[in-house]
């Protein structure tokens, strides 16, 4: 189903490969990303700090900024511990956590626990002051056709309380043919630092609980930039404030100048470039920024802590971007009507299907691939409405593609809804480079 996706990435990351940054490039490979999303779900979960709500925009940026090359020192690596090439192909479309693997920094834990059938192991860990990510594996006796964690808890043994910021609770695993085994990896982020001591992660499937012990060993120390510079693409500022650098991931801090006249709403190709021009651009499979659009946020980047660059830049050359007078979507529900919209008015035909509140999307060229995302729906009173599911479908002879957000039963009472918007195919454009290191 995905061979001609892959086929496009490859040809994207060829292209990317001759030209510093492509818009194109990076659209194409974000409308795979929602293509996959939908046939291979993740779970996520949240608890104090507001995430993009549009994370699977971001799944499949395969190979777009990563040009992993195993070393024959890192080879030999792998032969070294069992299934090290399996948590490698997890984890090769990111060039951090390459790199963390490739200086030893993985940590092997190979504990496990037994319910019914099934076994729960924890193979190994990738940690730092701020976040977890634990590669595991589920093993059953019958062959099945899905499965999937219903709860993932981390707990300090200590007692220590753990301010977590958000979470993946593992894939959605699913065989047409059934299968005995099943790899994936859930993360952990936190408010404030973790310590290296030791934990135990309770894991819920299928009605079965696991608990499985398992420690962590000290952490590297983060390495923190202040910058407090602004970027600036047709008069929209973006005022820097600090890039810390972690193991797992970079976080770059910043605000949008309250003077905007424009919402940004993505910073799609903001990257990490050294003065060899090596580039680590964003996460590609995982959180990718946190905050609030109109105040603080961080942005999340590949991690390049492995590497002793001379000089560190932030480039960054298209955001996408609306008028702040028109950043959302005001749709009647019961007259299926669209009230407000941004400029241009690039959607239209609201509809019912499948339990989700379908738009049409215009786009200006067939080969281009526009993205899309919503983000809070709130009542006619401000009352927030719950949404868990997403979608974006594409005929790729089509100039119009549609997007979808799930949506509970409204009441007359409720309408009109108005929903904000994470992501909308306008942008605007610079060439921005500013000194970090």
């Amino acid at each position: 189903m995905f061979e001609k996706e892959e086929e496009k990435l490859s040809d994207l990351k060829k292209e990317f490969d001759d030209i510093p940054i492509s818009l194109n490039s990076i659209d194409n490979a974000i409308m795979a990303g929602f293509q996959k999303a939908k046939s291979e779900e993740r779970k996520y979960s949240r608890k104090k700090r507001n995430i993009y709500s549009f994370i699977a925009a971001a799944l499949l940026l395969i190979g777009i900024f990563s040009s992993i090359r195993i070393s024959p020192a890192f080879a030999s690596y792998m032969a070294e511990i069992p299934g090290m090439e399996r948590i490698v192909n997890m984890i090769r479309d990111d060039k951090g956590r390459m790199a963390a693997v490739e200086h030893k920094y993985y940590q092997e834990q190979g504990a496990s626990d037994k319910k019914d059938g099934l076994k729960v192991t924890i193979d190994g860990t990738i940690s730092d002051e701020m976040g977890i990510v634990l590669f595991y594996t589920i093993e059953s006796k019958e062959k099945l056709k899905e499965i999937m964690f219903d709860n993932v808890k981390i707990r300090a043994k200590d007692g220590m309380v753990l301010d977590e910021a958000f979470n993946t609770l593992g894939d959605f695993h699913s065989s047409d043919k059934g299968e005995n085994t099943f790899s994936g990896e859930i993360e952990y982020f936190f408010e404030v630092p973790i310590a290296p001591t030791e934990y135990i992660v309770d894991l819920e499937i299928k009605n079965k609980k696991f608990s499985i012990p398992f420690s962590l060993k000290e952490f590297k120390e983060k390495k923190e930039y202040a910058v407090h510079q602004t970027m600036e693409l047709e008069g929209q500022k973006i005022n820097i404030e600090k890039v810390t650098i972690y193991p797992l991931r970079a976080a770059v801090k910043l605000k949008m100048d309250p003077s905007n006249k424009k919402q940004i709403l993505q910073l799609e190709d903001l990257r990490i470039v050294d003065e060899n021009n090596e580039v680590w651009g964003g996460i590609t499979n995982g959180i990718t920024a946190s905050g609030d659009k109109d105040s603080e946020q961080e942005i999340y980047l590949q991690s390049n802590y492995f590497k002793e660059p001379k000089e560190l830049y932030l480039v960054l050359n298209t955001a996408q971007a609306i008028d702040k007078d028109n950043a959302v979507v005001v749709v009647d529900t019961e007259k299926m009507k669209i009230l407000k919209q941004p400029a241009g008015n690039k959607l239209s035909n609201a509809r019912k299907e499948n339990g989700q509140l379908v738009f049409d999307l215009s786009v200006k060229k067939s080969k281009n691939y526009s993205v899309m995302g919503f983000g809070t729906i709130r009542d006619s009173k401000g009352q927030e409405i719950q949404s868990h599911a997403q979608s974006m479908s594409a005929d790729e002879e089509s100039n119009t593609k549609q997007v979808g957000i799930e949506l509970p039963i409204i009441k007359a009472e409720q309408n009109p809804i108005t929903i904000e918007l994470d992501f909308y195919p306008l942008w605007i454009k610079g060439n921005e480079k500013i000194k970090v290191k």
